[in-house]
C-alpha cells in the first residue's frame, strides 16, 4: 500500500485521493468489534541516539559535585532507556524517575553549589527552553535562571543521588540532536485544512508509537477547541508499540475506538494517522485493528482531503499612488474594478485568500473599510487603534481595536465582519487575557485556525500564537489562552510564512534591525540586518518570497542579502 503523501512531500489532490481509494479497496470486510488482542511483529525504527551518545556511568569514589555534574551529562544517553543515568541513583529513586517528564534546556555550564548538609547540592542553569512531558516546547523571550535542588546519599560507600525532579538537563547544542520536532496534524474545524501542532520527541525506538500517543491525547493546551480529531476521547494504544514492517505501521488501537464509528470517521482516522505517521523515514502506510484489522468501509464520498500549508502565490497588495494596488512581476498594476479609495488616504491593504474581497485601513487607523471589484467601499469596523485587517479562510476580515479597561485603564479586543459584512455585522470574538494588552499586529493562519499576534505588555514586546475557536457555523467565538514564541523582546511586526513559519522585525524609520525567520517549533534565524525598516510581507515559503519595507522601496530577500525590488509602494501584504 502507498501512502498519498510521501514522507517530505506535499502531495497533490489527485495523488492523495488515488491513494486513499487503494488503502481502502484493498481492506477486507472484517467485523469491527471483538476481542482486544496484541499482534506481536518487529519493530524496525533507526536508533539515532546511540550513534550520537554513550555517556559514561558514576566513577568509583566520584564526589557529589563531580557525580552529579556527570548524571546531568548521562541524561542524553536516551537509547537504552535512561539505564546509564539511572545508575547515578539510588535503586527506589531509579525504579520511579521519569526522564522524559521535563526536558530543561541550558546553555553555558551548569553551576554546582554544595548546601550546608553534606550530599545537599543545587544546580543552577540559564534556561533557554523546555519541553514537557506532552513534547510542547517553550522558550522564555530571554533567558531565565532555574535551580534544581538534589540530595544524596551513600551506597556501599559511593554516592548515589536520592532526591532529583523527574527530568533530564542537556546543553542547547544537545538539545537538537537529542530530540526533534514532529507536527503532528489535527484537522481544521471545517476539515478543510490540517493545522500542526509542533512536538519535540526524544530520538529513540518507539518514536511511532509515541507519536501516535501524543495524537490520541489531543492537541496542545492553546489548540483545544480551535482544531479537530477524528479519535474520540479516551481512544488508546491497545499496546505500547506501533511495529513497523516494510514500511507499514500497524496501530493496534482500543476497542473504544469503533464505538458508534461510521465509515466516514473510520476514514477519516486512518487519514489522520497516515499523515502523522508517513513524516517518519521508515513509515509509508498505516494498518489500523482493534483486536482484529478495521473495516474501512467504501470510500465516503464526503471524505475531505485536507490541504497542507494553502498557498498565497507571489502576487502582492500594496498601496501605491494612494490606492490599493497589486504587484505582480515587479510590475504595480491597478485592480481591475476596484473603486479609487484615495479619499479614505488607505494604508494597511488585506486581499482575501480567494483573491476577490479587499479591506484596508483609513489614514487615522480608525476604520476598516472593506470593498472588491464593482462594489462600493463600505465600513466594516470603526474604533480606536485599528490593526491591519486580515482575512481568514471563510472570508472573515480580522482586526484589533484599543478599548477603554483592564488594570492600567486600556486594553484591546479583537473584532472579525462576515464576508459582505458592516459595523453591524461585527463579532467581537473573546480573548479576555488581552484586557491589559496593545494588540500592534493580527494577523490569521492560512489554515484559520490559529491567529498571530504582536502585542505590547509594560512596554515590552511579545509574539504570541492563539487557536480560533468558532461556532458550528463557523462563527469566530474566541482565542484561547496563547503561547509566545521565541522571536524576542523587541518585535514590531510579524507575518505569516507558512504553517509552521513566522517571519518577524523590528520597526524602525532609521535604525538598523534584524529581521527574523521563527520557527513554531523554537529555532530562528537572523537575516542580514537592514536600516530603516518599516513593514514586512511573506508568502508560503521565507526561502523564496519575504520582503522588507522602507520609506523608500520594497526589498526581496535573495540569498543572503536584502535587493532592492519594488520603488513607489508600501505596506506590503500577501493574500491573508
Amino acid at each position: 500500500m502507498k501512502s498519498s503523501r510521501p514522507a517530505g512531500t506535499r502531495g497533490s489532490f489527485i495523488a492523495a485521493v488515488v491513494a486513499l481509494l487503494l488503502i481502502l479497496s484493498g481492506c477486507s470486510s472484517i467485523p469491527r468489534s471483538g476481542p482486544v488482542a496484541t499482534i506481536p511483529a518487529p519493530a524496525v525504527e533507526e536508533d539515532t541516539v546511540s550513534q550520537v551518545f554513550s555517556p559514561e556511568g558514576p566513577q568509583p569514589g566520584a564526589p557529589p559535585e563531580v557525580l552529579l555534574q556527570e548524571f546531568i551529562t548521562a541524561g542524553t544517553g536516551a537509547a537504552d532507556g535512561y539505564n546509564v543515568a539511572r545508575e547515578f541513583l539510588t535503586p527506589e529513586l531509579a525504579r520511579t524517575w521519569q526522564p522524559e517528564e521535563r526536558i530543561v534546556i541550558f546553555r553555558a555550564d551548569p553551576r554546582i553549589i554544595q548546601r550546608e548538609a553534606e550530599g545537599a547540592l543545587q544546580v543552577q542553569l540559564e534556561i533557554t527552553g523546555i519541553i514537557d512531558a506532552r513534547g510542547i516546547r517553550t522558550d522564555p523571550p530571554t533567558p531565565t535562571t532555574e535551580s534544581v535542588r538534589a540530595e544524596m546519599v551513600k551506597i556501599n560507600g559511593q554516592w548515589r543521588i536520592s532526591e532529583i525532579p523527574n527530568g533530564i538537563m542537556v546543553t542547547e547544542s544537545n538539545a537538537s540532536l537529542l530530540a526533534t520536532a514532529h507536527h503532528l496534524y489535527f484537522y481544521s474545524s471545517g476539515y478543510r485544512y490540517w493545522v500542526p501542532d509542533v512536538r519535540w520527541f526524544v530520538r529513540r525506538p518507539g518514536i511511532a508509537a509515541r507519536v501516535v500517543q501524543a495524537l490520541l491525547a489531543g492537541p496542545a493546551p492553546y489548540l483545544q477547541g480551535a482544531v479537530t480529531s477524528a479519535f474520540p476521547e479516551g481512544v488508546t494504544l491497545a499496546q505500547e508499540s506501533v511495529p513497523i514492517a516494510s514500511g507499514v505501521a500497524s496501530v493496534e488501537l482500543s476497542a473504544d475506538v469503533l464505538q458508534d464509528a461510521t465509515d466516514l470517521r473510520l476514514q477519516q482516522m486512518e487519514q489522520q494517522l497516515r499523515v502523522n505517521l508517513t513524516t517518519l523515514n521508515d513509515v509509508t502506510s498505516v494498518e489500523m485493528s482493534a483486536g482484529q484489522p478495521i473495516d474501512l468501509g467504501s470510500p465516503d464520498p464526503a471524505l475531505v482531503i485536507p490541504d497542507f500549508n494553502p498557498p498565497v502565490g507571489n502576487e502582492q497588495v500594496v498601496i501605491a499612488d494612494n490606492e490599493v494596488r497589486t504587484v505582480r512581476n515587479l510590475d504595480v498594476l491597478p485592480v481591475e474594478g476596484l473603486p479609487s479609495v484615495a479619499a479614505y488616504n488607505p494604508k494597511d491593504p488585506a486581499r482575501s485568500l480567494e483573491g476577490s474581497s479587499f479591506a484596508f485601513l483609513n489614514g487615522r487607523s480608525t476604520a476598516l473599510l472593506a470593498t472588491a471589484p464593482g462594489s462600493e467601499v463600505r465600513t466594516a469596523v470603526e474604533g480606536a487603534g485599528l490593526t491591519a485587517p486580515s482575512f481568514d479562510t471563510s472570508n472573515w476580515v480580522w482586526t484589533a481595536r484599543s478599548v477603554e479597561g483592564g488594570p492600567s485603564g486600556r486594553g484591546t479586543e479583537v473584532v472579525a465582519v462576515p464576508p459582505g459584512g458592516m459595523t453591524r455585522n461585527a463579532v467581537v470574538v473573546s480573548a479576555s487575557w488581552l484586557a491589559d494588552r496593545t494588540v500592534r499586529e493580527l494577523q490569521i493562519s492560512r489554515d484559520g485556525a490559529r491567529a498571530l499576534l504582536v502585542v505590547d505588555e509594560a512596554g515590552t514586546s511579545e509574539v504570541l500564537l492563539a487557536g480560533i475557536t468558532r461556532s458550528a457555523q463557523g462563527i469566530p467565538q474566541s482565542l484561547g489562552n496563547p503561547i509566545a514564541l521565541n522571536a524576542g523582546a523587541d518585535i514590531g511586526t510579524a507575518k505569516w510564512a507558512g504553517e509552521s513559519t513566522i517571519v518577524a522585525s523590528p520597526v524602525s524609520g532609521t535604525a538598523e534591525v534584524t529581521p527574523l525567520i521563527v520557527q513554531l517549533s523554537g529555532e530562528t534565524e537572523a537575516l542580514k540586518p537592514h536600516k530603516g525598516v518599516l513593514n514586512i510581507s511573506a508568502g508560503s515559503d521565507p526561502q523564496e518570497d519575504f520582503y522588507i519595507q522602507t520609506a523608500e522601496a520594497l526589498f526581496a530577500r535573495v540569498g543572503l542579502s536584502w535587493i532592492r525590488s519594488v520603488e513607489g509602494v508600501r505596506d506590503p501584504a500577501f493574500p491573508g
